[in-house]
């Protein structure tokens, strides 16, 4: 992959799933997420999102119609919107279902997840194509409460080190055996795995042996990539399609992150050593 100047990186912002409430976050994404990547770097905006006209959610309570043009608000600059369900059997769908259903519910949150991972696949496919230097992956039904300028200003020293690949997650609501989806800054390898994480998903199920969980999943395919994990501390509440914020615990990690934390330092250490070698030609 050619990398650009380092001054200048180039920033794809990538948003997927279904935009529910876009009217309501657009506000905070514009403020915390397009300005200061913007004023990082040249930023190209990438979406892909379901032909969907009502969402009916009843592990959530949402109930509703869904503007079909709402993703207009991001003025993306490539956009792919696709009917719901055709994926479902590309993806698996009927295999994931043999492993189990996490959340018991006759596999509509399963279903769900599918489709947020599909639609975020494609979009990591079109913004790849871009060849950027770092990719930030945003649900756009989140209120998110923080600039991210600090976090784009610290990746723009990634951009042609040796630091292997990295992927910044949210810091909270991890737990000894998942890491936060909600939305990740990565360098390109570990944006990869990131954003394809759904092709590895039925060879997940057989390693674990259970259902497809979505924090699970990150973690497992983060860690199989050899991607190093560091936490940001800004802060998303899910919106729902009426603009409520969801309750989110936003309480520090407690003994599973440490826990999480001193793995996540090994694997560093195996990375220097490796990069190490391969300088002195082994």
């Amino acid at each position: 992959m050619t990398v650009s100047n380092i001054a200048t990186p180039r920033i794809a912002l990538c948003f997927f799933g279904i935009t529910r409430s876009l009217g309501y976050t657009i506000h905070s994404i514009r403020r915390n997420i397009l300005q200061p990547a913007r004023a990082t770097g040249t930023v190209s905006v990438f979406c892909h999102f379901f032909d969907q006209k009502r969402i009916q959610n009843p592990r959530s309570g949402e109930f509703g119609d869904l503007r079909p043009d709402e993703y207009d608000l991001l003025a993306p600059d490539q956009v792919e919107i696709e009917p719901p369900d055709l994926c479902l059997e590309a993806r698996g769908f009927d295999a994931l279902k043999t492993h189990g259903d996490a959340w018991d519910d006759d596999f509509r949150s399963l279903r769900n997840l599918v489709h947020q991972l599909h639609s975020l696949d494609r979009v990591t496919t079109a913004a790849e194509a871009w060849t950027p230097d770092l990719i930030f992956f945003a649900r756009p039904d989140l209120t998110y409460h923080q600039s991210l300028a600090p976090v784009f200003t610290a990746a723009r020293s990634l951009v042609g080190s040796e630091a292997g690949p990295v992927a910044t997650l949210p810091r909270w609501q991890h737990w000894e055996d998942g890491v936060n989806d909600r939305f990740a800054l990565c360098t390109p390898v570990a944006a990869a795995a990131y954003g394809h994480r759904i092709r590895e998903a039925e060879a997940h199920c057989d390693r674990v042996g259970g259902p497809l969980h979505a924090e699970r999943l990150l973690k497992d395919v983060l860690e199989r990539a050899g991607a190093e994990i560091r936490l940001m501390p800004q802060r998303a509440s899910r919106t729902r399609i009426d603009g409520t914020l969801q309750y989110e615990d936003f309480s520090p990690p407690g003994a599973s992150h440490v826990r999480f934390k001193l793995s996540n330092l090994h694997g560093k250490y195996l990375r220097s050593m490796a990069r190490a070698g391969r300088r002195l030609g082994r």
